[in-house]
């Protein structure tokens, strides 16, 4: 491991499973490979963390290095890491079934929440991977595969790297994008579902021509569609686990797989910190839910994603139960869903709909432009499409971000006519938002109710 830009003699903290067993810290900073010594670096273990799972390795006197400059080490350990996957403690549509890792015979899942290599807290890392596995077994991890496999390069920073490993049928596709961008399209799938692969990845390619225009070159050089042995639908750089059901239910739709592919620049590309709010799942959301209908020419399919949108947020957020996108972390339940994937698409389209759309295109191409391998938030967004637009946007992030619930329409001066035996005109309708709402209802308005 190489730990950059420390200062000298700074203490460093690693985080590491609690069912790993560390046996020693090497020093390589000065070493040349091959390395024949390399000295041992004292260090504790600290084991209050409320995350009873979590134990803390303290390094506190680390090698010695120049200000700035890098340090190498090597960790040692050992340990078992095995917390079978388990029914999810909120609706599986809302949810995957939750495990912290599991290695047994039905398969492999190593992901962040294993913590199974040291890892500093917030960090952007690299690796190169090597992986041994039984015969018979493929593994698949971010990056790319090197000739035979078994080492994976990852060259563009992430938050964190999963690794999962099962009795794949692999099928790979080297494949060109409009753009003229390679890149090779795959599927690990397992032996009952091996036929389904040129589904997948004739999917693939058909969104990946769709995003790239929009959002600039794919940030990686494959995309892998795999197929998980436990209940899930995640993205991850370069890569999407499916459950196996799910990749049994021929899940290509835009909502689908298109919204996992989006992820690719939004979320698994551009990194977003949890404590400073959620927006990747609200854009990502309105790309694929919602926009790659009005991209193909399906208005009514368009139309339908909005009116379902609204329709979430009215039916699972009560009046006075909302808080502000700003606070959105991820989704446990419906509120959450309703909240920070489908009112943050919305307002998305409000922006769209406030600046125009060479502003706002112009801004979502430069988001991963400038932040591709790096972590970007609200006031990030703010700041680049108040740059294209050309104007001062602070009203619109503070009454649709930092603030919370939707409009609301309320009726005054309301009186009923019959017209033809039919009762009809209802006149005087009033906003009871901020004035800088945007709606298409005047201030006064008619209409009939039959």
């Amino acid at each position: 491991m190489t730990v950059a830009g420390g200062s000298p003699g700074q203490e460093l903290a690693f985080s590491l499973a609690s069912t790993l067993v560390l046996e020693r810290v090497e020093d390589l900073t000065h070493c040349q490979d091959p390395c024949e010594f390399a000295p041992s670096v004292p260090f504790a273990r600290d084991r209050s963390s409320s995350q009873a799972e979590s134990q803390r390795i303290l390094l506190k006197q680390p090698p010695a290095n120049q200000a700035g400059g890098a340090i190498r080490l090597n960790f040692v350990y050992h340990g078992v890491i095995d917390d079978p996957p388990r029914d999810p403690r909120h609706l599986r549509f809302v949810t995957p079934s939750e495990t912290a890792g599991h290695i047994g015979p039905e398969g492999v899942y190593l992901s962040s929440e294993s913590q199974w290599y040291p890892d500093l807290d917030d960090s952007l890392a690299t690796y190169d991977v090597r992986i041994a596995l039984p015969d018979g077994w493929a593994a698949v991890t971010q990056g790319t595969a090197q000739a035979d496999a078994s080492r994976w390069i990852v060259s563009t920073k992430s938050e964190a790297l999963t690794v999962v490993a099962n009795r794949f049928v692999v099928k790979t596709r080297t494949w060109k994008a409009q753009s003229g961008q390679a890149i090779q399209l795959a599927t690990y799938l397992f032996p009952d579902d091996a036929a389904l692969a040129d589904e997948y990845l004739d999917a693939s390619a058909r969104y990946l021509d769709a995003y790239i225009p929009l959002l600039g070159a794919y940030p990686f050089s494959q995309f892998a569609v795999v197929e998980n042995f436990f209940s899930s639908g995640l993205g991850m750089p370069s890569f999407t686990l499916l459950g196996s059901g799910v990749i049994k239910r021929h899940y290509t739709q835009p909502y689908a797989l298109g919204h996992e592919i989006v992820h690719s620049w939004i979320g698994n590309g551009v990194f977003n910190r949890v404590s400073r709010g959620n927006w990747v799942e609200g854009l990502t959301t309105y790309l694929s839910n919602y926009y790659y209908h009005e991209l193909t020419g399906d208005e009514a399919q368009a139309r339908e994603q909005r009116r379902l949108m609204l329709l979430g947020y009215s039916v699972y957020v009560r009046p006075g139960e909302g808080y502000p996108l700003r606070r959105f972390a991820q989704k446990s339940d419906e509120k959450d869903n309703a909240i920070g994937y489908q009112k943050s698409a919305m307002v998305f389209h409000a922006l769209r709909q406030e600046v125009g759309d060479a502003a706002f295109w112009r801004a979502l191409k430069r988001i991963p432009e400038q932040y591709l391998g790096t972590v970007a938030d609200w006031s990030d967004l703010e700041r680049t499409f108040q740059e294209e637009a050309g104007r001062d946007l602070r009203w619109f992030f503070a009454q649709w971000v930092e603030r919370a619930g939707v409009p609301e329409l309320a009726l005054s001066g309301l009186r009923l006519q019959t017209v033809s035996g039919a009762f009809g005109h209802a006149n005087a309708v009033e906003r009871s938002i901020s004035p800088r709402a945007m709606s298409p209802i005047g201030p006064r308005s008619s209409w009939s109710l039959c």
